[in-house]
């Protein structure tokens, strides 16, 4: 069955591998800084240059694919390729990008399992939208694009960069790393930092959740082409919806300012329809599937408790600064807004 095809990593000494542990997650912790202030970097950067006037009269879709390019090397390349410096995991591209050892059908039940801690992340961030807190909640909303061809370079950024770039990135580099201590925390690790990456509460839990499930996936068929094609997939269906939006007459369907049924608001709410069902048949895949995971006892790969392993990666001091660093990006954003004032101070 697919849930026993997880397998162990071999092991040794628990003491003599404890310094390399240590070492690794030191590591992952200066990763996620790197990646935090490349990200802020990157916002101050855009927001002088909008101050200053660099955008004023170009081309609206020139503009959007100018700052899509620089978003990508801060959001991507310079973290990534800090991270293979730092991580090297030896025969990482050949020991993740071999023939899966099955194509997983459970995209529906991971699917469905993520989609619906959308809408619960979603409701919850309601109780806050009277505040200022709400603001940087809805990050997300950025997203959306002005027209068709801003449509276009978002989609092709969601189905083709993202899932090649942040599957070698998490499922690949973080997860090949961290997994000669234990496949359950590799994948717990390795999800959450996935979802700390979006860098916003709206697709924090979201992004978790896939995360974990696909560096399940990726554990269990020994390879991340299943979960690259999964991720684009994933990313499709929301960039497919972002599309859709495009269109005028969607948006003063979903505004309330129309209420003629166009063809492609029928595309929209036929969209909409087959997303909440693939949500609940996945909710129920993904229980069933989560029964039959319980009953498989995973080997035991190391002599270290998860408890204490949780606890030495918590308490680098590179992860604690990462954390700060998450928690400020997912709230007020005080330390870039700062940052960004100095110059008229």
């Amino acid at each position: 069955m697919e849930e026993n095809t997880i397998d162990t990593v071999p092991g040794g000494d628990a003491m003599s591998r404890m310094p390399g542990f240590k070492r690794t997650c030191l590591k992952i912790g200066l990763m996620m800084v790197i990646i935090f202030v490349s990200r802020g970097t990157e916002s101050i950067l855009l927001s002088l240059a909008a101050s200053g006037g660099m955008f004023d009269g170009m081309d609206g879709n020139l503009s959007y694919l100018l700052q899509t390019v620089f978003s990508f090397i801060f959001l991507y390349i310079i973290p990534m390729v800090c991270a293979v410096f730092l991580l090297k995991p030896p025969g990482m591209c050949r020991n993740v990008y071999r023939r899966p050892q099955y194509f997983s059908r459970m995209f529906p039940a991971f699917y469905g399992l993520s989609f619906l801690v959308n809408m619960l992340t979603m409701l919850a961030s309601k109780l806050f939208e009277n505040t200022d807190l709400y603001k940087s909640f809805n990050t997300v909303n950025e997203l959306t694009p002005d027209n068709m061809f801003c449509a276009a370079v978002l989609l092709f950024q969601l189905v083709v960069i993202a899932p090649i770039f942040e599957e070698f990135w998490f499922r690949g580099i973080v997860l090949e790393s961290l997994r000669p201590y234990g496949n359950g925390f590799a994948i717990l690790i390795s999800g959450l930092m996935f979802g700390l990456t979006h860098a916003n509460f709206n697709q924090f839990f979201y992004a978790s959740v896939l995360g974990i499930c696909l560096g399940y996936i990726a554990v269990s068929t020994k390879s991340i082409v299943t979960t690259t094609i999964m991720h684009a997939m994933f990313n499709g269906m929301s960039g497919i919806m972002l599309f859709l939006i495009t269109f005028d007459d969607v948006g003063d369907y979903l505004v309330g300012k129309s209420t003629e049924k166009t063809p492609a608001v029928v595309c929209y709410l036929v969209f909409c329809f087959i997303m909440i069902m693939l949500m609940i048949i996945g909710v129920f895949m993904a229980i069933a599937k989560l029964r039959k995971i319980k009953k498989y006892r995973v080997p035991k790969m190391w002599e270290i408790s998860a408890g204490r392993r949780w606890g030495i990666f918590l308490s680098r001091f590179t992860v604690i600064i990462a954390l700060v660093l998450a928690a400020d990006t997912f709230t007020f954003q005080y330390i870039p807004r700062g940052i960004f004032r100095l110059p008229s101070m």
